[in-house]
């Protein structure tokens, strides 16, 4: 799908840009500072979604969501607004969804979901199909027998001569409840547990019926593809053995118990890097994996971050800045990163970067959340250029 951005204020820009690139079942084909512009390219260009910042000067979001549809009412409109009360008056509009700043990978994720279940069935099979195309394995797991992903989102792969095939889940509860098995993996966990976490939302007997039905699927799914792990019932819970099912999150927490980094692990820790492709189970964003998820994520910033510091002092500072920014993507609001790269650059002697840096920080932090840096942050600045 192709879609363009409106909105008048560059940061925001970039960072929505960022995120669906990241999520790729969406191309951000470009992006427009005013409505007027992004008009005159839609009477010439085909696009799919237009996501619309609704508070503009001149002619707003609102306004120009009338003259989209006017020009094509098969594109899709998703405000994005800094308010919550324009909510009401965007869907009158008939606008798919709203998506309040600051933009989390998570919300959109959900959002691109709304727009990928409102679409022809022959579109949403042709832009599965684009998907699974284009999607690779990490180096670093090892698939020569059967891989389990959970950064981003879960899949379980096998290698076959012709390269890796993906499981294709039954139903979406049958995927959480693996989910939730192998987060608690080794452990029982009681049925009374299981219906309240994935199925408190109906009656006991239709919660039930789908466990049973769900852990049928899973036992299933590790005898066709001979897995050595178990599903044991026992006293009414359930305790899932993951056999020799490599996951990419044991690969990552087991190379975590370092106390610093040296020469004889950094090689070692830097191929930990890439099995990190997103926060744990972020595309499902099951609630009850929200702590997991913020624990790994320290972890994997606390990695990157050591790295960096030590390819400075070994005048690696071009390597350090590379991964720091790719960092910073993810987290464009952290101080203490911020603060690591200026340091970087002024360890490489380069002034410009420092503030080309500390600027442009400071105006993401200003645009979209209204803040200033942190006087530590400020200080640490003053100090570096005034050097």
């Amino acid at each position: 799908m192709r879609a363009i951005v409106i909105d008048d204020e560059k940061p925001a820009q970039l960072h929505l840009e960022r995120l669906l690139r990241s999520d790729g079942r969406i191309t951000p084909v470009q992006c427009f500072s005013t409505a007027r512009d992004g008009l005159q390219f839609l009477a010439k260009e085909r696009v799919d979604v237009v996501f619309l910042d609704i508070g503009m000067p001149e002619m707003n979001g609102l306004e120009a969501a009338e003259y989209i549809q006017q020009l094509d009412q098969s594109i899709r409109i998703i405000f994005v607004t800094a308010y919550a009360d324009y909510a009401v008056e965007a869907f009158e509009l008939h606008a798919l969804d709203y998506v309040l700043k600051p933009m989390s990978s998570t919300r959109l994720a959900k959002t691109i979901d709304r727009i990928v279940g409102t679409m022809s069935y022959k579109e949403q099979v042709a832009v599965t199909a684009e998907v699974l195309e284009s999607e690779t394995l990490p180096e670093d797991l090892d698939i020569g027998v059967p891989g389990l992903l959970t950064f981003k989102h879960l899949d379980i792969f096998r290698s076959l001569d012709q390269g890796a095939k993906k499981h294709k889940w039954r139903t979406t509860k049958s995927q959480e409840l693996f989910a939730f098995l192998f987060h608690h993996r080794g452990e029982w966990v009681s049925k009374e547990i299981l219906l309240d976490k994935l199925w408190g939302d109906v009656s006991q007997d239709k919660g039930l019926t789908h466990l049973h039905t769900s852990v049928y699927q899973i036992r299933k799914l590790l005898k066709e593809w001979s897995m050595t792990g178990k599903l044991e019932y026992n006293m009414n819970r359930y305790r899932l053995l993951p056999g020799n099912l490599v996951s990419d999150v044991e690969q990552f927490e087991q190379a975590m118990v370092y106390t610093m980094i040296t020469s004889d692990n950094v090689n070692d820790l830097r191929h930990m890097v890439p099995l990190y492709r997103a926060d744990y189970l972020e595309e499902h964003d099951y609630h009850w994996a929200q702590a997991k998820a913020r624990e790994l994520r320290r972890k994997y910033t606390g990695l990157v971050m050591d790295i960096a510091r030590w390819d400075m002092m070994h005048g690696r500072g071009k390597e350090a800045i590379e991964q720091l920014t790719e960092l910073q993507e993810r987290e464009p609001y952290a101080e203490e990163i911020c603060r690591l790269m200026m340091e970087v650059y002024a360890s490489m002697n380069d002034q410009q970067g420092i503030l080309r840096l500390y600027h442009s920080f400071k105006l993401v932090l200003n645009e979209d959340l209204g803040h200033q840096p942190e006087p530590e942050t400020s200080k640490l600045y003053q100090n570096l250029t005034q050097k």
